[in-house]
């Protein structure tokens, strides 16, 4: 928010802040620029063109792969398509392909010809006039072999190793060395440079990339470096070890394939042939064989059972019944033929009783005495007994019968009931044992597809620009010059304007006068480390009398001498600088000044004073009770050219409130009949509340802000204490301490930037 209100003047006003914030900058900009268009020019020269070979694979998907014995396609909507280009990115640049691609084209053996001055020209293996290899293939190895006019010297760690040029073979524990060309005579150097494995796959990826051409099948591989033929050796290679990796890989799944078809099968053989006997060993303990059959005849059994039973019931209640016929019976009477018992003995007897009955009752006139009546009763009473007693061993009959009914069917009818539920686990054990029979045939089927598939694998990738290889230059010295030179302008413009922009969270003229419009501006100060300067010493007298200026258009009048209280918000923004250079520039203009030191906290005032000052100063002027007021402070003032200075308290003599002690009122009083101007040189108001109490005591006080130092929400805090405290005039200088810039203070202080003329 306070950035912004800095800007609020208009755009015209922000960019030409910002051209003079970059032009307090251009010596820094300038030396850059030289420095970083030198640094791009001797960088161009020194590195060598770089050249890139392209080659473009077309991934062919024509082929079965080994993911088909399941089925065809019908599982492919698992399969995650946005993805596959990127994994075969990660497959062409894997370190499988590539440490295979090492080996076979040797890639750990880099050779240069060695230039004096220019970069080290790149060669290609065959095209050298010699063969160097070293013995320890673990380690980086790096020599230098050097051919004079009959010597050939090899340097390895600072061993010297020389031979004649006419032997054709040198060997040693280090290295072997074989020479190629008979006919050789250049006096020529060179350099071999041999890295382990890995970090030949790692300079070999640093070098080598890979591109999807718009989401499609086609794949741009290129690969970069200083030397044409060895570019389109490497790539070539690279482009041989993609597609035999692939070879390999689709091998390798049918193999694992296949393998676990086998173990399928066998698997699936062993389950096969476990389950029929599971199923023959459930049948024969559960005795079921024909289910449906089975069931069928326990249900007709159980009919017939319930029939039996029902039959064998009737027949117990006919028999009870014609049992109680007999028992009621007082006399021989007719018992009831033809009942319903199928006992044929008790039919027959009660037959024969009924007969005899009907035959008794023939006799007429017959007394019971009569012997053929006699003989009747008692062939009635032994038939009586008798087809009691065969009722009631009948009784006993079909009693026994029912239990064994009912018996046989609670049997039956749990066999009924048992049958379904073995014929459901059989039907499962036999449905189990159809599948694996159905994916055992699928299966050797699949298996005799993978064998056939195998046997005839091709690679998927597919190389379809020309066997020779697209070339492109891709360094650019032009460009590189310009990235430079642009670097050297970016970096030092990116500074200032992050060092303007940081400057935007303090104070500058135009906040100062927007945020306390109702305060006075007084003057801008100038404060440069070089004091001795007679330009800086003039432009710093102009500058205090225009404050001095402003101070007494405000200032009230008074009887005696003006008291004016100089103070900041913070530490180090100048407070006392100012103080001093007021007092001095109105002692220099005949005023009679005296410049109190009333910091006791920070006293700094004595590193502005130029001749040797009196210790003690206020304290002992305050608490020495031996002279008076005046006496004391005759004792220990210090004349500092044309006007006097009192220095603060001591360290252990602090007081909280100078404005209550009234030896400290009687100095003042003193002073003013004494002195034209008395000033505070007082502590911040933010830090120490005496400092407030002290606008009491001051006909003008004066706040100062330093640029870009002090904070923009301290103005809060002045227009704060300005409202409680209600000083009787009240200013503000702003102190600029930064390097003095000719241009600036020619050009940008008009618009306002720098000391802000005109502004009065």
């Amino acid at each position: 928010m306070d950035s912004k209100n800095q800007f609020d003047s208009g755009e015209e006003l922000n960019l030409q802040q910002l051209l003079w914030a970059v032009l307090s900058y251009r010596r820094l900009i300038i030396s850059s620029f030289i420095l970083f268009t030198l640094t791009g020019i001797l960088y161009s020269y020194y590195t060598p063109e770089t050249y890139t070979t392209n080659a473009t694979l077309l991934l062919r998907e024509d082929q079965s792969t080994a993911s088909n014995f399941i089925s065809e396609n019908d599982f492919q909507f698992l399969f995650n398509n946005d993805r596959q280009g990127e994994d075969h990115i990660s497959i062409f640049t894997s370190t499988i392909v590539l440490n295979d691609v090492v080996e076979k084209l040797d890639l750990k053996y880099e050779y240069y010809k060695m230039h004096t001055l220019k970069q080290d020209e790149k060669l290609v293996k065959n095209t050298l006039p010699f063969e160097l290899r070293f013995k320890d293939d673990k380690v980086n190895q790096t020599c230098v072999l050097r051919y004079s006019k009959n010597l050939v010297f090899i340097e390895i760690d600072d061993n010297l190793y020389s031979f004649p040029k006419s032997q054709s073979k040198f060997d040693n524990s280090l290295f072997i060395y074989q020479k190629l060309s008979s006919s050789y005579d250049a006096e020529e150097s060179y350099m071999i440079k041999k890295y382990t494995k890995s970090e030949t796959v790692e300079r070999l990826k640093s070098n080598f990339t890979v591109t999807q051409l718009n989401e499609s099948n086609a794949y741009e591989i290129a690969y970069s470096g200083p030397n044409k033929e060895l570019n389109s050796h490497t790539l070539e290679g690279i482009v041989t070890g993609i597609q035999q990796n692939n070879i390999v890989e689709k091998q390798a799944i049918y193999q694992m394939a296949i393998n676990y078809i086998d173990q399928r099968i066998l698997e699936l053989s062993q389950k096969i042939d476990s389950s029929n006997f599971l199923i023959s060993n459930y049948k024969v303990a559960n005795n079921v064989y024909l289910p449906v059959s089975q069931t069928n005849v326990l249900l007709t059994n159980l009919d017939e059972v319930e029939r039996k039973i029902f039959i064998n019931s009737l027949q117990s209640e006919l028999s009870t019944k014609l049992l109680h016929d007999l028992e009621r019976q007082k006399s021989f009477d007719l018992l009831p033929n033809d009942l319903g018992i199928e006992n044929v003995n008790i039919n027959q007897m009660v037959f024969e009783f009924n007969k005899i009955i009907l035959e008794k009752n023939n006799l007429i006139d017959a007394t019971e005495k009569n012997p053929l009546v006699v003989q009747m009763q008692n062939q009635l009473r032994d038939l009586r007994s008798n087809i009691l007693n065969s009722i009631s061993l009948y009784q006993s009959k079909l009693e026994t019968k029912l239990i064994r009914y009912r018996d046989y069917k609670n049997k039956n009818k749990s066999l009924a009931g048992t049958i379904p539920l073995q014929e459901a686990e059989l039907g499962n054990l036999e449905r189990d044992i159809e599948l694996m029979r159905n994916l055992y045939s699928y299966l050797s089927q699949k298996r005799v597809e993978a064998l056939i598939s195998l046997s005839s694998l091709e690679t998927n990738f597919e190389l379809i620009n020309e066997v020779d290889y697209e070339f492109a230059l891709t360094s650019n010295k032009q460009r590189t010059w310009a990235i430079f030179s642009m670097l050297g302008l970016i970096v030092p413009v990116g500074f200032s304007l992050s060092v303007f922009f940081i400057r935007t969270n303090y104070v500058d003229l135009e906040y100062l006068r927007e945020k306390l419009d109702n305060i006075e501006f007084l003057g801008l100060l100038r404060y440069s480390k070089d004091k001795s300067s007679l330009e800086d010493s003039s432009m710093q007298q102009e500058l205090l009398n225009r404050v001095y200026h402003n101070i007494k258009a405000l200032k009230t009048e008074t009887e005696n001498g003006h008291v004016i209280m100089v103070t900041s918000c913070i530490k180090n923004e100048g407070k006392t600088a100012t103080a001093y250079s007021l007092a001095k520039y109105l002692g220099s203009i005949n005023k009679k000044v005296v410049l109190l030191g009333l910091d006791q906290w920070n006293p700094d005032l004595h590193k502005q004073l130029s001749t040797a000052y009196k210790k003690g100063g206020l304290s002992k002027v305050l608490f020495e009770d031996i002279n008076s007021v005046h006496e004391s402070y005759e004792k220990y003032k210090t004349l500092e050219d044309n006007f006097d200075v009192l220095l603060s308290t001591t360290n252990t003599d602090k007081v909280n409130d100078l404005s209550d002690l009234k030896r400290f009122n009687d100095l003042i009083t003193y002073l003013k009949e004494r002195y034209d101007y008395i000033i505070f040189d007082t502590a911040p108001v933010l830090l120490k509340v005496d400092s407030l109490r002290l606008m009491g005591k001051s006909d003008f006080v004066v706040n100062v802000f330093r640029k870009n130092y002090s904070p923009k929400k301290s103005i809060e805090d002045v227009l704060e204490y300005q409202k409680k405290y209600n000083p009787k005039a009240m200013g503000y200088v702003l102190i600029d301490d930064s390097k003095r810039d000719k241009l600036l203070d020619k050009y940008a202080y008009s618009y306002g930037y720098g000391y802000g003329y005109g502004a009065q």
